[in-house]
């Protein structure tokens, strides 16, 4: 296999994302980096307040953790579904069971309740290999 298709990514793919599917949940994520502009200006704008604690390596742990997620939930997560009665419905589960509307507030605190949910998801949309071209041609030839 050749350099370039083993490793040139999609960047429509790492802007309109992937699915990510666990099951009762699916959530569409935009890669963390590459072509998704969006990410390095909401990165940028989120840590503007905070250049000198990162420059020093002084940020509090927890800080840096809560502008993550902020801008994950901006910039990264797309959609989030839900299975219900066998059918994909725009939407997330709340703490209480019911299904609330899929917007930032709501990812945020789902991040928040859920610390090793957002640790995945950040795992993820840093896989370069998940947007890679290739997937896209092999999932066409299918």
């Amino acid at each position: 296999m050749s350099m370039y298709k083993a490793f040139k990514t999609d960047e429509q793919l790492e802007r309109e994302g992937i699915v990510l599917d666990y099951g009762e949940f699916r959530v569409t994520i935009a890669r963390a980096g590459g072509a998704n502009k969006r990410f390095e200006r909401v990165l940028d704008l989120k840590t503007k307040p905070y250049k000198r604690a990162i420059q020093t390596e002084t940020l509090d742990n927890k800080r840096g953790l809560e502008i993550f997620q902020e801008v994950y939930a901006e910039a990264v997560v797309l959609n989030w579904e839900v299975k219900e009665n066998g059918e994909w419905r725009q939407g997330i589960e709340l703490p209480d069971g019911t299904i609330g509307e899929f917007n930032k507030d709501n990812v945020l605190m789902t991040f928040r309740n859920l610390p090793d949910l957002f640790r995945d998801i950040q795992e993820q949309a840093g896989k370069s290999a998940l947007f890679r071209q290739s997937i896209r041609e092999a999932e066409a030839g299918n």
